[in-house]
C-alpha cells in the first residue's frame, strides 16, 4: 500500500478497527450496526443530562421531564432538535415567562446542540463504529446534504460498513 493510500486509510478508521477483522464480514457489519445503536443511546443519555442541567439552571418549568424528552428526541434527525427547542419554549410561554427566559432556553439549546454536533456524535459514534471522529462528522454532513433526513440518520453506519468493506478488500492474501 502506498504512503498516500496508507495515510488516507488511517484517517478513515480507528486503530480498533482491526480488532474484529478476523470475523466473517456479516458478523463485522452486524457488530458495527449494533455499536451504532449503542452509541446513539449513549448520546441521547448524555443529552438528557445536559438538557436537564441547562433547563434547571435556566429555571424552565418542568425542566426534568423536558430534559428527558429533548435528549431522547435527539435520536430523530431534524425533528429531534426542533422538539428540543420547541417544547421548552412552549413551557416558558405557558408559564408566562419573560423575554430573558426565552433567551435562556435558546442559549441552553445552542450550547447543547453544539456539544452534540461537534463533540459527542463524532467522538462516541466514531469509537463505536471504529471510525475517526472527523470521518463521522463529514459523513453525517454529506449524508444530510445529499440525502436529507435519511442521509443524516444513516450516514455514520453506512460509512462504517463502507470502511469494513474497504478493509476486507485491502487484506493481503493468506
Amino acid at each position: 500500500m502506498g504512503t498516500v493510500e496508507a495515510r488516507a486509510a488511517s484517517h478513515l478508521t480507528d486503530s480498533r478497527a482491526m480488532e474484529g477483522a478476523d470475523k466473517p464480514l456479516p458478523a463485522q457489519i452486524a457488530h458495527t450496526l449494533g455499536g451504532w445503536f449503542v452509541g446513539q443511546l449513549k448520546i441521547a443519555g448524555i443529552l438528557m443530562v445536559l438538557y436537564m442541567a441547562g433547563f434547571a439552571i435556566a429555571r424552565v418549568p418542568w425542566w426534568g421531564l423536558l430534559g428527558l424528552i429533548c435528549g431522547a428526541a435527539n435520536i430523530i434527525p431534524f425533528l429531534g432538535p426542533l422538539i428540543a427547542l420547541g417544547l421548552p419554549m412552549l413551557a416558558v410561554l405557558f408559564a408566562d415567562g419573560e423575554a430573558m427566559d426565552y433567551v435562556a432556553v435558546l442559549i441552553v439549546y445552542v450550547v447543547v446542540q453544539g456539544i452534540e454536533g461537534f463533540y459527542l456524535t463524532p467522538k462516541i459514534l466514531g469509537r463505536h463504529l471504529s471510525l475517526s471522529p472527523l470521518t463521522v462528522f463529514f459523513a453525517v454532513l454529506a449524508g444530510g446534504l445529499f440525502f436529507g433526513f435519511f442521509g443524516v440518520l444513516l450516514a455514520a453506519p453506512a460509512a462504517a460498513v463502507i470502511a469494513i468493506l474497504w478493509r476486507a478488500t485491502r487484506k493481503p492474501p493468506v
